[in-house]
């Protein structure tokens, strides 16, 4: 990993001869939050900066906050938000729907929304494990429904990139992989917290395949095939999956939301967690600058 003076040195020769398109995925807090902000001041605000997410206060105020560029550099550059909750897939093909309105490039795709919890096994209403809804399937679904657009970006020769950040390499690629149960919904779901680790596991797995990192299991030919198909059907386009740690963000506070007798350990590890998590006020300087300089 290079040193943070590198990396700031690299970030901050950033300079592009176009007006980019640059999409936030999750950008409304956490990562996702640090890495538009820093994106934005290397660029002096000269972007097109989407961000989408859930909290429309949230990214109002984040949107204000971002530099604007000099009055003659000042044709092309937006800053906006999309609404999205990510949790559903019907949701994230309107968004992908909006964000095509808008435009007709993107030169850097950023998917920073995640969720981790060792209690919470639903369903969502479209029948996906929550875990991999938001951890793994609204990837594929912006990624496939916004290919167009990096595609255009490509064929002007300007970046067309795809990032990723979530747990990068953190699967277990020597687990066997389950072709009876790839959604985690046919085996019981008893057992909350095996249900969900394994839920989170297999999203880090899954979208390391997508993104071609690595392969899951020698021999599952159709299965890779058809998920690494983003990267290796895309040449021109670049992606990456990568892992900046834990982050302390505001969902970090319920990962352990335990109820009845084991409410103590509840508090307990919600308590330690942030000790073991990046805090958020460190983001820009750490997880989002070594981030950005991936792109």
């Amino acid at each position: 990993m290079p040193s943070p003076a590198a990396v700031k040195e690299s970030n901050a020769a950033l300079s592009l001869s176009y007006v980019p398109v640059a999409v936030f995925v999750g950008g409304t807090s956490g990562v996702g939050q640090a890495m538009a902000e820093a994106f934005a001041r290397y660029l002096g605000g000269r972007a097109h900066i989407i961000v989408v997410g859930r909290n429309e206060h949230a990214a109002a105020d984040i949107l204000a906050h971002l530099p604007k560029p000099a009055a003659d550099e000042a044709a092309g550059w937006t800053h906006e938000f999309v609404p999205c909750d990510v949790s559903l897939m019907a949701n994230v093909r309107a968004a992908c729907a909006a964000i095509r309105a808008k435009v007709a490039r993107i030169n850097f795709l950023v998917l920073t929304a995640g969720y981790s919890s060792m209690v919470n096994v639903a369903l969502t209403s479209e029948g996906l494990d929550l875990h991999l809804a938001i951890r793994y399937y609204q990837r594929y679904v912006f990624i496939r429904e916004l290919l167009p657009l990096l595609e255009n970006a490509h064929a002007l020769g300007e970046d067309a990139k795809v990032m990723s950040v979530l747990g990068a390499g953190r699967g277990s690629p020597k687990r066997p992989l389950d072709l009876a149960n790839l959604g985690n919904t046919v085996k019981p779901r008893a057992g909350r917290f095996a249900v969900a680790n394994r839920s989170m596991i297999m999203s880090s797995d899954y979208t390391d395949a997508m993104l071609a990192v690595r392969t899951l299991q020698p021999g599952l030919s159709v299965f890779n095939s058809r998920l690494q198909h983003f990267a290796a059907r895309n040449p021109g386009i670049a992606f990456t999956h990568i892992s900046p740690g834990v982050v302390r963000t505001a969902t970090l506070a319920h990962v352990a939301d335990f109820e009845g007798l084991l409410t103590p350990l509840s508090w307990l590890i919600n308590w330690l967690l942030p000790f073991f998590a990046v805090s958020q006020v460190r983001v820009p300087r750490r997880s989002a600058l070594h981030v950005l300089i991936c792109l």
